[in-house]
């Protein structure tokens, strides 16, 4: 559990089919360094929903302790996201 006030973070993953365990973990930990947090504040692993059974996507949130979270290609499209994302 995160304290009061600490930052947290849900992650989008993006991934081709048969993306390994690793590069998804790899990955997450450079996003997290970037941003200057560490894997306790990730909340879920977020992903389209065609890949959100992609074993590199729930090995890497089973490793992290956290959730899948799976969008639909609509529900995407409708969130306006900043390019490229804002960092603390």
């Amino acid at each position: 559990m995160l304290p009061d006030g600490a930052p947290s973070a849900h992650l989008g993953v993006g991934v081709r089919a048969g993306v390994a365990v690793d590069e998804v973990l790899a990955l997450v930990g450079a996003v997290l360094r970037e941003a200057g947090l560490t894997r306790a504040a990730v909340r879920s692993l977020a992903t389209l929903d065609a890949r959100a059974a992609e074993p590199g996507i729930v090995g890497a949130a089973a490793e992290l302790g956290v959730p899948v979270r799976a969008w639909t290609a609509e529900e995407l499209a409708a969130v306006p996201v900043p390019h490229p994302s804002a960092l603390p």
